[in-house]
C-alpha cells in the first residue's frame, strides 16, 4: 500500500501537547474513555497514524482526534462487544472478518450478495465497527483491507448510501486503518452506479482501491485465502465465531 510522509517527533509532541492543554480548559461535558487518554497518554502511535492519515496537518489531527475521542465515547466503541450489534445481521454472513491479504493484514469483508436496502444502515456500520475494534483489540491499530464483494451481486444488492456511510466511516473514523479497498467482481450492469460511488471518495480512498477480478485477485489475496467463489482454494462457510 502506498504510504505517506512521516511525522516528526515535533509534530507529533505538538499536537499530544495541545489536544491535552485542551482537554484541562474545555474539558468535555462526557469525560473521554480512560482508554483512548491512554492511547493519547503512554504512547505516540495513535496521534502518528492520524498525522499520516491527515497529510502531516497537526490542525486537522487535533480537530479529528478531539472529534473521534467524542464519537467513541458516545458510540461505546471501547466496550462494544457482540451482544451489542444486531443479531441477526452479525450471522447472515454479510459483514465478517476472514483470512488476510498479500500484505499480511486481515480481510473485512462486506457480501454484497446479501445486502438488502431494507436492512437498518446504522446497525450494519455498528456491526462493521465491532469488527474493526474487535481486530484491533488483538493487535493495536491493526490495518485491514476492506473487501466489498460483488460476486453475485444485482442492482437490487447496491445501495449507495450504505457504501457512502462505510467509506465515511473509515474517512472519519478509522481513517489509517484501510490497507486497501477492493471491490471484487463488479458486475457489468453495476459499472455506471460504481462510478458514482468513485465520485464521493476521497483522494486517499482512490489511491488505494482496487478494483479486481478472478483474473487479478491474487495480486492482492493469494491463493489460500481467496475463497473459491472468488477462484481461490478456501472453502470456508461463513459462521460466526465468539473473540
Amino acid at each position: 500500500m502506498p504510504t505517506g510522509p512521516q511525522p516528526s517527533a515535533e509534530q507529533v509532541n505538538e499536537v499530544k501537547t495541545r489536544f491535552l492543554a485542551k482537554l484541562k480548559s474545555e474539558p468535555p461535558a462526557v469525560p473521554f474513555h480512560a482508554s483512548d487518554l491512554a492511547r493519547i497518554n503512554d504512547n505516540d502511535i495513535w496521534i502518528t497514524v492520524l498525522l499520516e492519515a491527515y497529510k502531516l496537518d497537526v490542525e486537522k489531527t487535533i480537530t479529528r482526534l478531539w472529534e473521534n475521542c467524542e464519537w467513541r465515547q458516545s458510540y461505546g466503541t471501547n466496550n462494544i462487544t457482540e451482544k451489542d450489534v444486531n443479531q441477526e445481521y452479525l450471522n447472515d454472513g454479510e459483514i465478517y472478518v476472514h483470512n488476510q491479504d498479500h500484505e499480511g493484514k486481515p480481510l473485512l469483508i462486506v457480501d454484497f450478495s446479501k445486502h438488502s436496502k431494507s436492512k437498518n444502515q446504522d446497525d450494519l456500520i455498528r456491526l462493521i465497527v465491532y469488527w474493526v475494534e474487535r481486530i484491533q483489540r488483538k493487535d493495536y491499530l491493526q490495518k485491514m483491507t476492506l473487501f466489498m464483494d460483488m460476486t453475485n451481486a444485482g442492482l437490487s444488492n447496491l445501495d449507495l448510501d450504505f457504501i457512502k456511510a462505510i467509506i465515511n466511516l473509515f474517512e472519519t473514523k478509522y481513517p489509517y486503518t484501510p490497507n486497501y479497498i477492493i471491490v471484487h467482481q463488479l458486475p457489468f450492469l453495476l459499472n455506471a452506479a460504481f462510478k458514482v460511488v468513485k465520485t464521493f471518495m476521497p483522494a486517499d480512498a482512490l489511491e488505494i482501491l482496487r478494483v479486481t477480478t478472478k483474473k487479478d485477485i491474487k495480486q492482492y489475496v493469494n491463493q489460500d485465502n481467496c475463497l473459491k467463489i472468488w477462484g481461490g482454494n478456501d472453502d470456508y462457510k461463513f459462521k460466526f465465531e465468539s473473540a
